[in-house]
């Protein structure tokens, strides 16, 4: 803030608040216009202090709705997990019952193999070597 030399029409200063080559906002305000019982340089900390603290609660709301978004985040972040879990393990139990049901018919094939063996081998031994020469029924003898 700077005094202005020169004074108003009623012959009380002027206060200059803002304005100038580097700001584009001249704001010129007179000790008249100050209220009842408060001087120039009161009425521009008044000014002052309530353009502050708007800002002040405007980040203080900012940063409280920031916090409740972060919270609602991580609470919809905990339930997605947590029904992702419960499909996943629930798949993951149906893969194990799947695997275990596999490797006991992988068991029981190979056990029964083992039984059958000697009797499936002597069958085809037999067929291969018991030679029964006779014709066709279906071969037609040309004449």
């Amino acid at each position: 803030m700077e005094r202005i030399k020169n004074h108003g029409e009623n012959g009380k200063p002027k206060l200059k608040h803002g304005g100038g080559p580097g700001n584009p906002a001249p704001a010129v305000m007179r000790a008249s216009s100050s209220g009842p019982g408060l001087c120039c340089s009161q009425v521009v900390l008044l000014g002052i202090a309530s353009v502050g603290g708007k800002a002040r609660r405007l980040k203080q709301a900012k940063e409280e709705a920031q916090m409740e978004v972060e919270q609602y985040r991580r609470e919809r972040e905990q339930e997605f997990q947590s029904k992702q879990q419960a499909a996943m393990g629930s798949q993951g139990n149906l893969s194990a019952e799947v695997e275990q049901a596999t490797r006991r018919q992988v068991q029981g094939m190979q056990s029964s193999q083992q039984r059958n063996r000697e009797h499936v081998l002597a069958q085809l031994l037999g067929m291969v070597c018991d030679v029964r020469p006779q014709v066709h029924p279906n071969y037609r003898i040309a004449a």
